[in-house]
């Protein structure tokens, strides 16, 4: 798939892409900043998070509860999400609305717009979302657990999205303001206009809206990252409000700047764990039944990843040792003898359909751009992502599992009922 893209930076360092998209008469708006719970101190924890929820509060010209509604006035709607590494505020909207996203976005850039009482009730609402997803959830502290036992307590990955609650509870209006003029500016950002938006107006528009945004001193300095950060051989037991034995097991790979690992890992994810004939799914639940549900997932991150798998006992009869048996016997066959032609087929396929309606949305193409953009400063990649899976060979994915299928490279994380 091929389209006309323009990529430019604006003179205060915003980058900005522009895709026209004339098959439906909408368009979508994202701005994507480099910051995420990584950047955060381990002292203030859940900044990132907090502030997508505050950016929704209040700017300089629009008041408490107007974003929201000037969107869906206008006929679109709006969302954001954090990771580790990015915060991402997406907008869809019709075509000829496309001023009034731009405005919305740049004016909530422009100046830091959120007083004592929005932060009151910001704060209020994601202690509450921790709460319901976290506290009080089947396997919700999972994540927490899993990053203090995967990474030192020095690496910016070693504390979970949502951060530590005390953390976000005793955040103040300085500490806001400190985080916002830090990170919420033009040169930390990628805006992307993708939709039925002709190249020149959608640059006019930009340049009109966000290039009078003057970023304050210098751009943030990225934290390092060390390869020891990275826990070896790590295991955890959590007694929690499960029906019953359930088992995660995590193994470390290189982050996504380092490609070839990713895309190497996705293909192997699929193969392990997408649908009924996967080997997962094949040895756990179908032949031994030892197993309710199986799944894996691909946890990738900037600078270091990780390639999760869980298992849900068929049983209280079954422990997390007999899961980990039958586990650990299908992750040494692939480590030993690789995988099948077929299998490598059909997970490729499986990818490169997932891609394909991806990019059947102009949201889905914006998100993807301005993470191209921003970190590998090459927007133009978001499409060619089908064809980078092209070249995996199965000696490829074979040598991927050799190298992270070991003992001394997994966290092993056993849920067990409460007593």
């Amino acid at each position: 798939m091929t389209s006309p893209l323009t990529y430019t930076t604006l003179p205060n360092g915003l980058r900005v892409v522009v895709i026209p998209r004339m098959n439906a008469p909408v368009v979508s708006v994202a701005v994507t900043y480099k910051v995420g719970s990584y950047s955060e101190q381990p002292v203030n924890t859940g900044f990132a998070h907090l502030f997508e929820h505050l950016m929704f509060e209040g700017s300089e010209n629009v008041a408490h509860g107007m974003f929201d509604r000037y969107c869906s006035e206008a006929g679109g709607d709006n969302n954001a999400y954090t990771t580790f590494d990015k915060t991402t505020y997406y907008m869809s909207l019709p075509a000829h609305q496309i001023e009034l996203g731009l405005w919305l976005e740049a004016d909530r850039m422009a100046a830091f717009g959120i007083d004592e009482e929005a932060l009151q009730v910001q704060k209020n609402v994601v202690l509450e979302e921790i709460n319901q997803n976290v506290e009080n959830s089947p396997y919700g502290t999972y994540s927490r657990v899993l990053a203090r036992a995967a990474f030192s307590n020095e690496a910016g990955y070693s504390w979970e999205v949502y951060g530590n609650p005390k953390h976000v509870a005793a955040s103040t209006l300085q500490d806001v303001r400190d985080f916002f003029s830090t990170f919420y500016r033009p040169d930390n950002a990628c805006l992307v206009v993708c939709g039925a938006v002709e190249t020149q107006e959608a640059l006019r528009l930009a340049e009109k809206h966000f290039g009078r945004i003057t970023p304050q001193g210098a751009v943030p300095q990225e934290k390092n990252f060390a390869q020891e950060y990275r826990k070896g051989k790590s295991y955890e037991r959590v007694t929690d409000t499960v029906a019953a034995d359930s088992l995660f097991c995590s193994y470390h790979f290189d982050g996504y700047m380092q490609e070839r690992d990713v895309h190497t890992a996705d293909v192997l994810c699929s193969i392990i764990s997408d649908g009924m004939s996967s080997r997962l799914y094949k040895k756990l639940v179908y032949d031994e039944q030892i197993a309710s549900e199986v799944n894996a997932y691909v946890d990738d991150r900037r600078f270091a990843s990780l390639f999760t798998m869980y298992a849900i006992a068929n049983g209280k009869e079954y422990s997390c040792d007999a899961l980990y048996t039958s586990w650990h016997a299908v992750m040494r066959d692939i480590a030993q003898n690789g995988v099948s032609e077929r299998e490598l087929t059909k997970a490729k396929n499986r990818i490169q359909t997932r891609i394909a309606r991806t990019m059947q949305r102009v949201s889905g193409i914006a998100d993807e751009a301005a993470h191209q953009a921003l970190f590998f400063n090459a927007p133009e990649r978001v499409f060619t992502l089908a064809t980078e899976y092209s070249s995996i060979d199965a000696a490829r994915v074979h040598e991927f599992a050799q190298r992270i299928f070991t003992t001394d490279n997994e966290v092993r994380i056993d849920f067990v009922p409460k007593e």
